[in-house]
């Protein structure tokens, strides 16, 4: 259904909706919304009676539907059709599709405003609402509400079932569809840079890929790719490509960017960053970086921003400390800053990425003490959270700086616990590569 088309029908049902949705529109909607649904509590909510009129089902039956290709389409409806079901959902009851325009409402709330704690709050009121109504669009829920929302508060390990959750449900009731495609999709790169283990990933994200095909997603099949390739160059054998231009060339990110498929693009990007970093390739990076760090984002709370700045953020330090161009700076100290404002939001989730970033920007301005202190934080932090890959990172990235100190026994120290992290990711080439290198330094000396 078209657009145009869906606006006549909902017209006609009652709905109005702006003919061209401005930013401005849009903020003023979700900000009246909000107050709307200030002291709304999930008691109150369930609470409310089960909607009756049939002509308001089938309504919010319609809006659903749009609702879903809005997103799928980054219309600037999506917000729109969202605060259109809660006001509907509130003056007339809630319906099995309630839940979902509280998930959406939820993340609207995030990637406009950054409310991560107003947001949450009401993804979790979504996913009481399923207990209501005991639905089919449990899936829908699930990506919107664990994948997009409450991730940015509560520790990312721990939404992960819950998207597995929506894709088995889906899978199950014999239509995947595209929330349950999407579960899967989110399930994935939440994982893989969470630090699951590549070798059972890589499994999943095969069998996804492969469903995905089948059933005909070309945008979605085309998102796990950057995951599927990312996984099988860290956890390959050093007898694949060494080359991540191999899987992400800079004509494709060109092509995705040209044809304004940014989230495909932004989605290659990160993977290519997080490979290069473990692998210390930073050379690999710069002519990418200067071209895409900035990629457009779809505000400050998409999923992929997260390692966008982080691993952007220890490429810029890097190229700083080189040349001390100003480009480089301006880059990592907005990554810096924009990781300070989720680490306030989560300590889980992003405490280890600060400290990381701070202790290689203390060292780009040979404020050794602080960038001592910052490092061991950074590798404490990581163990702590769980973030097993990080933590190998950190480790190498001090083994790096302890060894410009002149520290070596540290240095060694340091790259052996890196190296058992990488195991412990399942980073095969990786590894091959550390036991190469230390054999070799040990013949030196």
């Amino acid at each position: 259904m078209s657009t145009t088309h869906s606006n006549a029908v909902l017209e006609q049902l009652g709905v109005n909706l702006p003919s061209s949705p401005e930013n401005e529109v849009i903020v003023q909607e979700l900000l009246d919304t909000k107050q709307r649904l200030s002291g709304l509590s999930k008691t109150s909510l369930k609470s409310l009676p089960i909607m009756s009129d049939l002509k308001k089902i089938q309504t919010m039956a319609i809006l659903e539907n749009v609702l879903i290709r809005c997103y799928q389409s980054q219309s600037k409806y999506f917000p729109i059709i969202a605060i259109r079901m809660v006001r509907i959902t509130l003056q007339y009851g809630s319906s099995k599709y309630s839940s979902v325009a509280f998930a959406t409402i939820a993340l609207s709330f995030v990637t406009v405003f950054g409310d991560f704690t107003g947001g949450s709050a009401l993804a979790r009121m979504s996913l009481s609402l399923l207990d209501v109504h005991n639905n089919r669009l449990l899936p829908d829920v699930h990506a919107f509400a664990y994948g997009a929302v409450i991730l940015w508060k509560d520790p990312i390990q721990s939404v992960l079932p819950h998207l597995l959750d929506g894709y088995r449900i889906a899978e199950k009731s014999g239509y995947i569809g595209s929330t349950g495609h999407a579960c899967a999709m989110f399930y994935s790169y939440r994982a893989f840079f969470s630090g699951s283990e590549l070798s059972s990933l890589g499994k999943e994200v095969a069998l996804f890929m492969r469903k995905s095909e089948r059933d005909k997603r070309k945008v979605m099949s085309l998102s796990f790719l950057p995951i599927s390739k990312g996984i099988s160059y860290i956890g390959g054998s050093t007898s694949t490509s060494q080359d991540t231009n191999d899987f992400i060339e800079e004509e494709d990110m060109d092509q995705f960017n040209n044809n304004h498929e940014f989230a495909v693009c932004e989605c290659f990007l990160v993977v290519k960053l997080c490979c290069d970093v473990v692998f210390r390739r930073f050379d690999a990076l710069k002519s990418i970086c200067t071209k895409y760090i900035d990629c457009r984002a779809n505000g400050i709370a998409q999923y992929v921003n997260i390692h966008r700045y982080f691993y952007g953020g220890l490429v810029s330090l890097h190229f700083y400390r080189e040349n001390h161009d100003q480009f480089w700076l301006d880059r990592a100290t907005h990554a810096i800053s924009m990781m300070e404002t989720w680490a306030a939001e989560s300590v889980w989730n992003f405490e280890n990425k600060l400290y990381l970033l701070q202790a290689e920007y203390h060292y780009a301005f040979d404020e050794m003490e602080d960038a001592t202190t910052k490092y061991r934080l950074a590798i404490e932090s990581s163990q702590k959270h769980r973030f097993v890959h990080e933590e190998a990172v950190a480790c190498e990235q001090a083994a790096a700086f302890h060894m410009e100190m002149g520290n070596k026994g540290l240095a060694d120290e340091l790259m052996k616990r890196a190296l058992k992290c990488y195991q412990a990711w399942g980073a095969e080439k990786k590894v091959d590569l550390l036991l190469e290198k230390m054999k070799c330094s040990e013949v030196k000396n």
